[in-house]
Formats: structure tokens, C-alpha cells, sequence
């Protein structure tokens, strides 16, 4: 599991970048710009289910589209190093869905 995820399963510590798998869940979402900053999204899961069905719900918000986009492409093989995260051999994503909500000073442009 430690491998799976980059942490350690006893206090969650991320593993340090030497031993740290590539193919780890937080290799693959953890970005840094060309500046070495961090590109950062906002982030929730929940889980939810019975004993037959059950899940994980995972939300993101970010200003920019294009950062949750470069993190779904590292985790399934599409970036240019075509790794892919081994949470997904764990995981079977169902469904997703891209939506555009503006900001109070976006909207109150918009109309005027």
C-alpha cells in the first residue's frame, strides 16, 4: 500500500523523493511549475457505499481547468512519460465531469 499511495500506511508521511515510486498515487497529482511551485487544486473525497456497493466521491476546484487536466493525464499513462498511477490498478473510475462555475465578479460582468 505504501507503495501504492507514496505514504507511509502507519502516519501517513510521504515517502521521501528517493525512494518514492514514480508510479505512486502522489508522484503522479503532486506538480510543480517551472519555477518549482507547486501547482495546487482544491480537493475533497468522501466515501460512501454498503457491502456490495461502495465508493469514493472526489471533488476538485481550481482556477484553472488545465491543472486537473495534467494530473488526470499523469495519473492514466497520457503524459509525455506515460507512467501511470498504481491506484488505478485498485480503482475503477465510473463516471466524471468538468463544470464551470464563475466567480460573484465573473457572473456580475457577465451581466452587466
Amino acid at each position: 500500500q505504501e507503495n501504492v499511495f507514496g505514504r507511509s500506511k502507519a502516519d501517513s508521511v510521504e515517502m521521501d523523493d528517493d525512494v518514492k515510486p514514480p508510479t505512486a498515487h502522489i508522484a503522479r497529482v503532486v506538480m510543480e511549475d517551472d519555477e518549482g511551485e507547486e501547482i495546487e487544486i482544491f480537493r475533497r473525497s468522501v466515501p460512501y457505499g454498503t457491502v456490495t456497493e461502495h465508493g469514493l466521491h472526489f471533488v476538485a476546484f481550481s482556477a484553472d481547468p488545465h491543472r486537473f487536466t495534467a494530473m488526470l493525464q499523469r495519473m492514466f499513462g497520457a503524459a509525455e512519460d506515460g507512467l501511470r498511477d498504481r491506484l488505478t490498478d485498485f480503482s475503477t473510475p465510473v463516471t466524471g465531469a468538468y463544470w464551470f462555475v464563475p466567480s460573484v465578479q465573473a457572473l456580475g460582468d457577465a451581466l452587466g
